[in-house]
């Protein structure tokens, strides 16, 4: 008797099998992508945002406990029990003197604060400009580092936030280099939600943020306050400086 061979089929997917698959991925990609990337974006702002909180909370404990602030390149950092300069641990890590000690250097040095970072924008390692005398007043984009700040300044009446209209000393976060949508978010989050009829779309509400134009206080102040990234000037896809406020005296 002769027995009879059985075949296997091994038929593969056709070409427009594989086109169908490849086309229902691309549509379940093209709309769940963006969904995806704002998530993203959110949870950057909530935590930035939650740092801010925390930075509130030291700020407030500060001023309990010496009944005022300490403007940026007055007075140094020191390690405790010494009279060393602290060395900061995040942006360029120098050892802090009294012209180079920011309040976010203060904070920690006296374990107030835990660390200075934002999941936004750059975490560099680039000092801005020198830390200017606290006689005069000073416009917020004083510093240009290219990280993360809490900074205590003497700010100019027109940059100002609108909690803290009339302040002598204001205490702030500075976040460098900060995307477009991710500005957009954090300034909507804070000072918004915006109207269609007050901003036509994120690039608009940005414009208008970062040249203080059109009607809306919450745009044009508010408590977020942004500005272009002079060193994103003609470059593809500029970032903003953000600014928070955080506390005043």
């Amino acid at each position: 008797m002769k027995s009879k061979l059985i075949r296997k089929s091994n038929k593969g997917f056709t070409l427009i099998e594989m086109i169908g698959v490849l086309a229902i991925i691309g549509i379940l990609a093209s709309v769940v992508a963006p969904k995806v990337i704002e998530a993203i974006r959110d949870a950057k702002v909530t935590s930035t945002l939650a740092n801010l909180s925390t930075i509130k909370s030291a700020a407030l404990n500060y001023y309990a406990r010496y009944s005022s602030f300490v403007p940026d390149g007055t007075k140094k950092a020191v390690n405790a029990g010494t009279s060393d300069g602290w060395t900061r641990t995040y942006g360029e890590a120098i050892q802090c003197t009294d012209a180079n000690t920011t309040f976010g250097d203060i904070l920690m040095s006296e374990g107030l604060l835990e660390r200075v970072s934002s999941s936004l924008g750059n975490s560099g390692t680039t000092q801005g400009s020198p830390i200017p005398s606290t006689a005069a007043k000073v416009n917020v984009g004083t510093s240009g580092a290219n990280y993360p700040e809490v900074l205590c300044k003497r700010i100019t009446s027109a940059d100002q936030f609108s909690a803290a209209q009339n302040a002598t000393y204001i205490i702030f976060f500075r976040i460098p280099s900060v995307s477009l949508l991710e500005a957009a978010a954090i300034k909507t989050k804070v000072d918004g939600p915006f109207t269609a009829a007050q901003v036509s779309g994120y690039v608009d509400l940005v414009t208008q943020a970062c040249n203080n134009t059109g009607n809306v206080s919450g745009i044009k102040i508010g408590n977020c306050r942004l500005e272009v990234d002079s060193g994103s000037v003609g470059q593809a896809g500029s970032t903003y400086n953000v600014y928070l406020y955080a506390a005043h005296q």
